[in-house]
């Protein structure tokens, strides 16, 4: 069956991808409209691979996806884009299958060898790279290496069979990862073109969540800390650990774990491989950083995930969680 859109009463038709590069030229043409202007995609084609994984073998993405969007916990999606008639079983879900083999067992050195190398791409051209200093008010640098903290997985295609849906969701719920899938297609009429896309990503999650709806979520505080350094899983089951005494629902999100008194939260965090980042319902005003041994900044002007928590603080070590337990007990009072 044909299809077709009506726009001002034109009718275009839908056109096949006769070649798969015909589809990455057209997404690489559009990224910023389809996922975020606050992002820049690094077309790379080069292989990834963990030794820490026996049965891992080398992969080479199509490119990689840079998103700020949240500035302080920029991400970066290893892009793998493919046709639908591709086949599923010996190639789509085989090459997904080793980049989140990668994600879960690379190791710190691993993970450096990805980020120097985009960042040598990056630095051919200085032109992009001041450009997206500019954009980021960051070093880039420091911007690969942040995101680094939250590698993830894009897959984009023209279709999305029934039967590799049912693939990616019984590879997403069996090992607990997120495939973000993207759908584009091209209609067009003489020379004018529409492109039609849908994205599984929820950007926009509801900060205030109904009481009856938070045990809907289909994340949990595992989610968050599977296959992060013994380190960082200490600091997040330690503060969790603290608050269940005191009767704060804790809601894990995809991005982020909201910390709610009552039906408010109070505190979230983000987790990340170097860091666990806190942000906190008292502003900086309001309960004074000079009594704790923390990294405090204000974020009330910069974007993340629970903007209505104007003050960030971060952890790196176990030994900070005793300030972090004094100074939530503050904010668990005022709140």
């Amino acid at each position: 069956m044909k299809q077709n859109i009506l726009k001002d009463q034109e009718k275009y038709a839908k056109q096949e991808f006769k070649y798969e590069n015909n589809l990455t030229s057209l997404f690489i043409e559009n990224y910023k409209n389809i996922i975020s202007e606050n992002s820049f995609f690094i077309k790379l084609e080069k292989q990834v691979k963990s030794k820490n994984f026996k049965n891992f073998k080398h992969s080479i993405s199509d490119g990689y996806l840079l998103i700020w969007d949240k500035p302080t916990t920029p991400s970066l999606y290893i892009t793998e884009i493919e046709l639908e008639r591709h086949d599923m079983n010996k190639h789509i879900l085989p090459q997904i299958g080793n980049f989140i083999s990668f994600k879960q067992s690379a190791t710190p050195e691993e993970l450096n060898t990805v980020r120097n190398y985009l960042y040598q791409e990056i630095n051919r051209d200085k032109s992009v790279l001041e450009k997206l200093q500019r954009e980021t008010g960051k070093e880039v640098y420091k911007l690969l290496d942040d995101a680094m903290g939250d590698l993830q997985i894009l897959l984009v295609l023209d279709r999305i069979s029934p039967e590799l849906s049912i693939g990616l969701s019984q590879i997403e719920k069996a090992i607990n990862v997120k495939i973000r899938k993207i759908e584009v297609s091209l209609f067009t009429k003489d020379e004018k073109k529409v492109v039609l896309f849908s994205d599984s990503d929820i950007t926009d999650e509801d900060v205030e969540i109904p009481e009856d709806k938070l045990e809907l979520e289909e994340y949990t505080l595992a989610y968050h800390i599977e296959n992060m350094p013994e380190k960082i899983s200490s600091i997040v089951n330690a503060f969790s650990g603290c608050l269940k005494m005191k009767g704060i629902k804790e809601v894990p999100t995809k991005y982020y774990i909201g910390f709610f008194k009552n039906k408010n939260m109070i505190f979230s965090c983000v987790v990340r491989k170097n860091s666990v980042i806190f942000y906190s319902k008292a502003t900086l005003e309001e309960i004074k950083p000079g009594n704790y041994n923390l990294s405090f900044r204000d974020v009330r002007n910069i974007g993340h995930y629970t903007n209505h928590l104007p003050t960030e603080i971060v952890l790196t070590e176990l030994n900070q969680i005793d300030d972090l337990q004094k100074y939530f007990d503050e904010v668990y009072r005022k709140y």
